[in-house]
């Protein structure tokens, strides 16, 4: 199987956020990228999978106003909030439980399963909220985060970027992570 012949897909790709660009040096980035490969992002990043209009403008609407009626933590460089575990980003563990997630991302969740991205419901969960040109460094998931590792975007689009942990400086996948979308990574794939 997938899993036990290789590293979690997780642990494979480093991953990193650019703020959101126009919308014309996107496409450019996009089309460079399909041009250069002609390959898929699915084919040329290991366990991913992308799925455009995972959510609806109607849902993205209201999850963004139910989350901006939540408290950010705001000791980092982004805006952030935790569901289900608090982790420690000076540490890189888990710090605390924090309890079930809340009940207006069940919508969300539940397809994740139903439509075979998470093996499982999701239990814990971290929003990041970027400003425009803002994003985070590359970085490999932690082992406490397990074997699937997921994003919806809210808001906007943005660029994610990934490249292989045993090859840093080889080749970047540039992915145009559009809003809506359902961007998984995982080891079952």
């Amino acid at each position: 199987s997938t899993l036990s012949s290789s590293s979690a897909a997780s642990d494979v790709y480093k991953r990193q956020v650019r703020g959101q660009l126009l919308p014309t040096k996107i496409l450019f980035l996009r089309l460079r990228n399909l041009i250069k490969t002609m390959k898929s992002p699915e084919q040329q990043v290991p366990g991913l999978k992308i799925v455009k209009d995972f959510i609806t403008k109607e849902e993205e609407e209201f999850l963004i106003k139910e989350i901006e009626k939540q408290k950010w933590e705001t000791d980092l460089k982004r805006n952030v909030q935790q569901y289900g575990y608090k982790f420690d980003h000076k540490s890189q563990k888990i710090k605390a439980v924090l309890g079930p997630l809340p009940s207006f991302f069940g919508g969300v969740t539940h397809r994740l399963v139903t439509q075979g991205l998470f093996p499982y419901v999701p239990d814990q969960m971290i929003i990041n909220q970027y400003t425009p040109g803002q994003g985070i460094h590359p970085h490999i998931d932690k082992p406490c985060f397990e074997d699937v590792i997921g994003s919806v975007g809210l808001g906007s689009s943005c660029i994610m970027e990934f490249r292989n942990r045993d090859n840093p400086k080889g080749e970047q996948v540039d992915i145009f992570f559009e809003r809506r979308t359902a961007v998984v990574i995982s080891a079952y794939f």
